[in-house]
């Protein structure tokens, strides 16, 4: 490696699957503004974490790596920062400590000198903005164009995940459009969303007959994470429902991403992966503003004017 080089390390946040790669997306922000290299890593901190977190990176389960560089190449490098990390300890799950590289203290984050940088906090595009100088391609920018173009730009499948995908369309949504994709959240959504069952049990279903009212002959790529809101959805629509095979929790108290141990953790990321990309495949999609799901699905599409709602 050249001398001159300097890294950033993503690590996971450790949350849901597409909060994580929020995460990701405001730290490759990062790494652009300040000439690092990004290197993502995810450990055993993932809740998608691999069979062998401390040897097997997670995220390259699911997409192309960032760089051409993985953690194994920054384990010699001469200084990290913060301090506690180092060449030893690179793979092992972080603390998240608030006096890290949060948004209180981001103008460090451009200032320091160390080789390797190293970030395990969810650091959103909003605070960054102030750094963004005349010279880069989003000066100026909105937030959701900056982040919709840092998504389609470094967020590339694995190529067997791409053909599982196409051939799920080819299959089953190729001769059904046009075709309205609806994501509905369930279990733990019901903390940050207080109104969640007035949304999923009135004010979906009005939106969707309003776009059946003017497409009768559309069908419904439907995505959840419940099985009792399929189940509900399925007797409202029946067979111009069409989803994935994927786990749902079947309790609502039992959320998918962290109270569904016995649940294998890739299968977990693949299905969130299919179910995302194949929504943007939709002619229209309605989605709940508050999920990281619905929003992935805004961000990865370049939407013709007025065809996604997020409620």
């Amino acid at each position: 490696m050249s001398q001159n080089e300097r890294f950033l390390l993503i690590k996971a946040w450790g949350s849901g699957f597409w909060s994580d790669m929020s995460h990701i997306a405001g730290q490759l922000l990062i790494a652009e503004l300040t000439d690092r290299i990004p290197v993502v890593y995810w450990g055993a901190d993932s809740l998608y974490a691999s069979e062998d977190p401390e040897v097997k990176d997670a995220f390259t389960m699911y997409f192309l790596p960032m760089s051409n560089y993985i953690v194994d190449h920054l384990v010699n490098e001469k200084s990290y920062y913060p301090i506690r990390w180092n060449g030893g300890n690179l793979r092992s799950p972080g603390i998240r400590n608030p006096t890290d590289l949060e948004h209180l203290a981001i103008a460090e984050v451009f200032r320091r000198p160390e080789t390797v940088l190293v970030s395990n906090f969810h650091i959103y595009v909003n605070y960054l903005t102030q750094w963004i100088g005349p010279n880069h391609y989003a000066y100026g920018w909105g937030i959701e164009d900056i982040y919709s173009h840092l998504y389609q730009k470094y967020f590339n499948l694995q190529p067997y995940l791409s053909a599982e995908i196409e051939d799920f369309y080819l299959k089953n949504m190729k001769n059904n459009h046009p075709i309205l994709g609806v994501h509905i959240r369930g279990s733990d959504k019901i903390i940050e969303c207080q109104n969640l069952h007035e949304l999923n049990d009135y004010i979906y279903p009005r939106a969707i007959d309003s776009y059946l009212n003017k497409n009768s002959t559309a069908s419904i790529f439907f995505l959840t994470d419940s099985e009792s809101i399929l189940s509900r959805y399925k007797r409202l629509y029946g067979n111009k429902l069409i989803y994935t095979d994927c786990i749902r929790t079947p309790d609502e108290n039992l959320p998918v991403h962290r109270l569904l141990p016995f649940y294998n953790k890739r299968q977990k990321g693949i299905d969130i992966i299919k179910d995302t990309y194949l929504a943007t495949k939709c002619d229209y999609f309605i989605g709940n503003k508050t999920s990281n799901v619905s929003i992935a699905v805004d961000r990865l599409k370049a939407w013709p004017k007025e065809t996604i709602t997020l409620l």
